[in-house]
């Protein structure tokens, strides 16, 4: 059954107002999401771009569920939860709309227990485009034709509202990587002051290669200083999604310590993963896997 706009609205106001989420200088709902006094345990699921089968299959992986329903266990979805990404499906965005839904439907049921972050695949921008395909404007005038324009326009309204930043109990979130240089907790509350923080936090690359990182990647300096600009210990986990490290030979869609970066993750829940996510107690990360044939 699709989720109308009334209930979407309802959906809007639970990621405002998520009790962890900081006001900005306007009093209005900041880039930051502070859960480091938050004593559930965490799962961290990456990029779904349109696996439905994955997000089903995560949430109802071991005692997941269970934990959710009892208020036991916050699920961070990373961003991009839409636009298939396998070659050859680009424009297929069915599976788009289930997914999304789907976020929605979780939304509803477990109120402040679900948070997702904004990646760069959040949008309807005509500019966003994978393979010269514009999917943004490709999922826009899908829902267009299947749900209506009120829909598509509050469906932009929720990837607006979105944070961009977690601080958890052990761990950091952003969807692409850190601001380069770093940031202060005050310029990522105030993100809607920081535009460009706020495209780098969502579009950034780790910088793979020897010789100087350009200015749309990062290195191990620009996560120290991320989490030391922003009070907490330098060598607190980092996770991000958004950069698949296919090239390394592991296919599972969780890295750890990448390239020698110690402490930070990359996780990639896309079709043709087995269902990767990380879960988090107390500071203790583990990797996971839903589907297991």
């Amino acid at each position: 059954m699709a989720i109308n706009t009334k209930e979407i609205g309802k959906i809007i106001s639970i990621v405002e107002n998520n009790p962890y989420r900081l006001k900005n200088q306007y009093g209005d709902p900041g880039g930051l999401i502070d859960l480091s006094d938050d004593k559930r345990e965490a799962i961290v699921i990456g990029d779904l771009h349109g696996s439905i089968e994955n997000l089903k299959a995560i949430v109802a992986h071991e005692d997941n569920a269970k934990k959710l329903k009892k208020n036991n266990l916050v699920l961070i979805i990373i961003g991009d939860g839409m636009h298939n990404d396998q070659v050859g499906q680009m424009l297929e965005m069915e599976t788009s709309l289930l997914v999304l839904e789907e976020i929605f439907s979780l939304f509803s049921k477990y109120k402040d227990n679900i948070i997702y972050i904004r990646g760069n695949h959040d949008t309807f921008d005509s500019r966003l485009a994978k393979s010269a395909i514009k999917q943004g404007l490709e999922f826009k005038n899908y829902l267009l034709e299947h749900r209506g324009e009120d829909y598509v326009e509050t469906v932009n309204d929720f990837f607006e509202t979105l944070p961009v930043y977690i601080i958890g109990n052990g761990f950091v979130i952003t969807h692409g990587g850190p601001v380069r240089f770093g940031a202060t907790r005050e310029e990522i509350i105030d993100i809607v002051d920081n535009p460009d923080f706020y495209h780098q936090l969502i579009w950034n690359r780790l910088h793979e290669f020897r010789g100087t990182p350009n200015m749309k990647e990062y290195g191990e300096a620009d996560i120290r200083k991320m989490n030391k600009r922003m009070g907490i210990d330098e060598d607190t986990p980092f996770i991000v999604g958004h950069n698949p490290m296919w090239g390394s030979g592991d296919r599972s869609g969780i890295w750890k310590d990448i390239i020698g970066i110690k402490n930070h993750y990359i996780v990639y829940t896309n079709i043709g993963t087995k269902g990767p996510y990380l879960l988090i107690t107390n500071g203790d990360i583990k990797s996971k896997f839903a589907i297991t044939d």
